[in-house]
């Protein structure tokens, strides 16, 4: 009686086994084939890249290829003893590790006591560690003599996809070879092999879809392909592709973003109903609409290329993860009502002849609107030059305006019918504004974050008030308020993502909307909220009378 072989998944029966058979990363497989051919392999080496590029892989022909009994030209034979050991994993003199579990100082140590001795049964003793980033910090360095100098028969490869959780000193001694993403004809090509090798057909569509979603991963293109031949026995096709993976037609993403760019929000809701009919995933849509989107804003064809940047912008605003009421789907409809249009405001006028000498509206004020205000006409005086500068003029040649405020809210300043009033001018040092500012903008509630900072960052819990006084806000992008930390603190984001929700909540408050907050590091300077001359008003503010004598300290 034969005994069935066990399935195997796709990526590791086609896991490239020598140089030649690796896809892509042309210039990585030519410069580790010459060290080879040269007996130059280092001791240590790393393998950066994405996920699913070949980083594993490339280290395993190495470590075949400095235990290889009969080289082709620098390439592994994969026939010879030492070959088939290292590839059937039948060797304990190549351990492959995985550095995420095994990533504390009592393991570190324990592979460290291995190292004196020999191999039993290759040449060389290869350690391959996976997701090395992972690592302690005390874990590297109770390594990092070992890879500075290890015996002449023991070698280290390494591979990860965040380079940058590497102490420095580890990076200084290992011979670094990046590893790329994919392109989609690499990863068709392999798919198209791997269909012919198993008699299997597929509509190019759905394999330009494939290679697609990889995003330049192949054991990502892998995976779907095992996936869908394990579902049918017919043609592959798009549609069974999308059905797979849970994504929206083609016609639904284009009517959701034609949707968004014209803010037809019954249409795009309709969209959103039928998909959630049919058991589509919202998070798949996003993905897809915000291909689209890009594609439209990269194309120099696209004519409304400004309304798409402004339906990118509101895209970028949605946060997938967040567990918020009525979840992505609500993101998705607040986001189809970004885009309705409106009857544009009558623009505010002024008079020639009733314009008011006054100086620029700070700010943080609300909407200002300037108009003559109704006053008997005064004595015939000289008008001033507009560009005189008001401390310049005569008190007693310029009456005082009148200032009231109409029942709106707005603030309505006036001046006499005789008395020209002259648009705001700037005071000295103070930049030169274009015109008066009837309203607030983007820029405008950004500097209305920077000027109210104290107050904010006064109004929250003490912890958090720790975090945000070591911050200021650098840039308001829709519902998105982004918080600058100077480099030296950038520890800090992570302590004010844990209390994001305290600060999305007080900053939303001040602006009058929901906003998202997101926290990075950059090169500012921050200064403190409160001067040195009012430390000890603030004390007294926040300590009341309890105050107590400091002695100098000898």
């Amino acid at each position: 009686m034969t005994t069935a072989t066990p399935h195997q998944a796709l990526y590791r029966r086609w896991r490239a086994q020598t140089f030649s058979q690796i896809v892509g990363q042309e210039a990585v497989v030519e410069t580790l084939r010459n060290a080879v051919r040269t007996d130059r392999v280092s001791h240590a080496i790393l393998f950066v890249g994405p996920r699913g590029t070949g980083k594993t892989s490339l280290a395993r022909i190495v470590a075949k290829a400095v235990n290889c009994t009969n080289l082709q030209d620098g390439d592994p034979c994969d026939a010879c003893d030492a070959c088939v050991a290292v590839r059937d994993g039948t060797t304990l003199d190549v351990l492959e590790i995985d550095a995420a579990s095994n990533r504390g100082i009592n393991e570190v140590r324990d592979l460290r006591d291995r190292l004196a001795y020999p191999p039993g049964h290759l040449r060389r003793k290869v350690y391959i560690l996976d997701e090395a980033h992972q690592i302690t910090r005390d874990a590297w360095n109770a390594l990092l003599k070992s890879i500075e100098e290890p015996p002449e028969f023991v070698m280290f490869m390494f591979a990860s996809t965040e380079p940058s959780g590497f102490p420095p000193a580890i990076l200084s001694r290992l011979q670094r070879y990046d590893v790329r993403r994919l392109t989609m004809p690499e990863i068709e090509g392999k798919l198209t092999r791997i269909l012919e090798a198993d008699g299997r057909t597929i509509d190019p569509a759905a394999l330009t879809l494939i290679a697609r979603l990889a995003a330049g991963g192949m054991r990502d293109a892998e995976s779907i392909l095992d996936q869908l031949l394990s579902t049918t026995n017919d043609t592959i096709t798009e549609a069974a592709v999308r059905d797979l993976l849970g994504m929206a037609d083609a016609a639904a993403v284009e009517g959701f973003t034609e949707a968004l760019r014209t803010g037809d929000v019954a249409a795009g809701i309709t969209i959103l109903d039928g998909l959630e009919d049919r058991g589509r995933d919202p998070r798949a849509l996003l993905d897809q609409v915000v291909d689209a989107v890009r594609a439209r804003l990269v194309d120099p064809a696209t004519q409304d290329r400004a309304t798409y940047a402004e339906v990118a912008r509101r895209l970028v605003a949605i946060d997938p993860d967040r567990a918020s009421i009525g979840g992505l789907r609500l993101q998705l409809e607040l986001a189809l009502f970004g885009g309705m249009t409106s009857e544009p405001a009558a623009p505010t006028t002024v008079p020639a002849e009733g314009r008011a000498r006054v100086g620029p509206p700070p700010v943080a004020a609300k909407v200002q609107t300037y108009t003559p205000a109704a006053a008997p006409p005064p004595p015939a005086a000289p008008a001033p030059a507009l560009d005189a500068h008001p401390a310049a003029a005569p008190a007693e040649s310029e009456p005082e305006p009148a200032i009231a405020a109409d029942p709106t809210g707005a603030t309505t300043i006036g001046a006499s019918e005789t008395e020209p009033a002259v648009a705001p001018v700037s005071s000295p040092g103070e930049p030169e504004r274009a015109a008066v500012a009837v309203s607030l903008g983007v820029g405008d509630e950004l500097d209305r974050l920077v000027s109210d900072w104290p107050t904010i960052v006064g109004s929250v819990r003490p912890a958090t008030r720790a975090v945000l006084t070591e911050c200021r806000p650098i840039a308001v992008d829709g519902n998105v308020v982004t918080l600058g930390f100077p480099e030296a603190k950038a520890f800090l984001k992570d302590h004010a993502e844990r209390r994001r929700a305290e600060v999305e909540a007080v900053v939303g408050g001040h602006l009058g909307r929901d906003v998202s907050v997101r926290s990075v590091a950059t090169n500012i300077e921050v200064a403190p909220l409160v001067a040195a001359d009012d430390l000890v008003a603030e004390a007294r503010r926040i300590f009341g009378e309890d105050l107590v004598d400091v002695a100098e300290v000898d």
